[in-house]
């Protein structure tokens, strides 16, 4: 989640990033229960401007950021979108429509937005904390 937390953040009219936890049941994930396999997903939230960039917009480069039509991971790495409203619901369905008639398979989960957990501040803008290493 660190990298499309960087990408995503730079772009115009994306107000904030966070990265965290969200999709599974347990009350109070951590990155060692998500990685022992609690069902959440890591995964980031953006907060937008919609007069700068639309959901669509942001749709359309959640598609350029990776493959999703390969294997299906486990709920830790899964590939999903969780709207936060239910036109957002709408046009993320019609997004995975669109992807999947180009390309065949498609495994993205499409969801009404869960119970949504920060992850620990050692992982918010990783990228930007480790600037010389990456």
């Amino acid at each position: 989640f660190w990298g499309p937390e960087a990408r995503f953040g730079k772009l115009p009219g994306v107000v904030s990033t966070r990265v965290g936890y969200t999709g599974g049941d347990a009350p109070a994930p951590t990155y060692g229960s998500v990685c022992g396999g609690d069902g959440h997903t890591e995964a980031i939230s953006i907060e937008f401007d919609p007069n700068v960039v639309t959901y669509d917009e942001l749709l359309d480069r959640f598609w350029e950021e990776h493959n999703p039509s390969g294997y299906k991971p486990k709920a830790q790495y899964k590939s999903a979108i969780w709207p936060t409203t239910d036109a957002q619901l709408e046009m993320a369905r019609a997004s995975v429509e669109k992807i999947r008639s180009k390309y065949g398979d498609v495994h993205t989960d499409v969801e009404p937005a869960k119970e949504w957990h920060d992850a620990e501040e050692y992982h918010q803008k990783y990228f930007d904390k480790m600037k010389g290493i990456f």
